[in-house]
């Protein structure tokens, strides 16, 4: 029997809400757990519930992971920044130069 396409908007039923939230954040960790097993990736997840209610998951410490994260971000906007400054030097010729914000996996070197 094949299921039909979930449509993307909010259960209104309160109950059903309740039950789907609890089986698809089960299954968020669950497959944030094989990542990390599987690919040997440092894995981290944090869930806020409706009711304010708090589920995490790290591969390792969530701590160093997050410090990591802000250290990233922190160079990361200063790399952009950068880039953003020299573009706006360059305009004057009208080129459409794009940037993408890529994020490094954990054995890349920073």
């Amino acid at each position: 029997m094949v299921r039909g396409k979930t449509q993307m908007k909010k259960i209104e039923n309160v109950t059903s809400r309740q039950v789907t939230f609890s089986k698809r954040r089960n299954g968020l960790l669950k497959k944030a757990y094989e990542l990390s097993v599987l690919c040997d990736a440092e894995v981290g997840l944090i869930v806020f519930s409706p009711r304010g209610k708090v589920y995490e998951f790290s591969s390792r410490c969530m701590q160093k992971m997050l410090e990591r994260y802000q250290k990233y971000s922190e160079e990361c906007d200063i790399s952009n920044t950068t880039k953003e400054h020299d573009i706006q030097k360059d305009v004057g010729g009208g080129s459409g130069i794009m940037f993408n914000k890529g994020i490094k996996s954990a054995g890349e070197p920073s």
